[in-house]
């Protein structure tokens, strides 16, 4: 994750604020998708499922404990503020819980890559 996280919280938005990186990054995504609708003239059905691909996409891997956690805390927020349905929150969790269980497993001695 070599990107940079926004550090200002954008207070045109209508989601509540959060302070959290991989969050903050998901919601400019979706900023910057919703300013791309406006440019192309899409519908308002189109701009919110654009939108809340954008966010999805956004979201961190599920790789290594903090980006599990960064994911999570994405997903919730996204299904608080309806970004993420009721349908697919649920999958997105257990995913995050699967790649926990991975990580329990993985044996000790082994190292990360070199970046």
């Amino acid at each position: 994750m070599s990107e940079t996280y926004p550090d200002v919280i954008d207070q045109s938005s209508s989601l509540p604020p959060t302070r959290n990186a991989a969050v903050l990054r998901c919601n400019a995504a979706r900023q910057r998708s919703l300013g791309e609708s406006k440019t192309k003239g899409l519908d308002r059905f189109d701009t919110k499922v654009s939108a809340a691909a954008a966010y999805c996409d956004a979201m961190p891997d599920l790789s290594g404990s903090q980006n599990i956690r960064d994911f999570i805390a994405c997903v919730a927020h996204g299904m608080i503020t309806g970004l993420i349905d009721h349908i697919d929150g649920p999958k997105f969790l257990y995913a995050a819980q699967v790649a926990i269980g991975a990580l329990r497993h993985e044996p000790k001695d082994l190292k990360p890559p070199a970046a």
